[in-house]
């Protein structure tokens, strides 16, 4: 998924027997992301009464009504076809420059791939490694040693701090 979703790998490096429920995983996972809903508004459903709608905490309780679920099933398939072009156009696009910031691509390409700019910030932010963090650990246990060992918290993190940046 994070392969698929970096702009400057896009699924090159995914096997062509993967890539089919990768892009399924995309979509579906874009469905359920939750979209910015519009509010119903009395002009929009005749089913509705006269009266402004209450926003207590009850009426989100409500039962479904028959015209709201007869829209909602008319936009269902407008959704699919949006999502699928949204994707088929990413991976259709051309690829980064491997030097270039993924993160900072998404962010200029939010408003023409908005489903999948969610799905990146979601996938993109996982650290393909602990390698890093380990190194840390690896050198706070050489500072921290036998003969070192009252040393006060703060003066442990100075001196991983220098260690590190020196």
């Amino acid at each position: 998924m994070t392969s698929a979703l970096d702009p400057r790998l896009k699924p090159t490096y995914v096997s062509e027997d993967k890539r089919g429920s990768i892009e399924e995983r995309l979509s579906s996972e874009m469905k359920t992301e939750k979209a910015p809903e519009r509010a119903v508004t009395p002009a929009d459903d005749p089913h509705a009464a006269a009266s402004a709608p209450k926003n207590a905490l009850g009426s989100f309780f409500k039962p479904v009504t028959e015209g709201t679920a007869q829209r909602s099933a008319a936009v269902q398939p407008d959704q699919d076809k949006a999502i699928a072009s949204e994707l088929q156009s990413y991976l259709q696009a051309g690829r980064l420059d491997t030097e270039a910031d993924p993160l900072e691509w998404w962010k200029m390409s939010q408003n023409f791939y908005p489903g999948l700019s969610n799905q990146a910030g979601k996938y993109l932010c996982i650290s393909a490694t602990r390698a890093s963090s380990e190194r840390v650990f690896s050198t706070g246990g050489n500072v921290v040693t036998c003969l070192r060992s009252s040393l006060q918290p703060d003066q442990v993190n100075r001196m991983v701090f220098l260690a590190k940046k020196l």
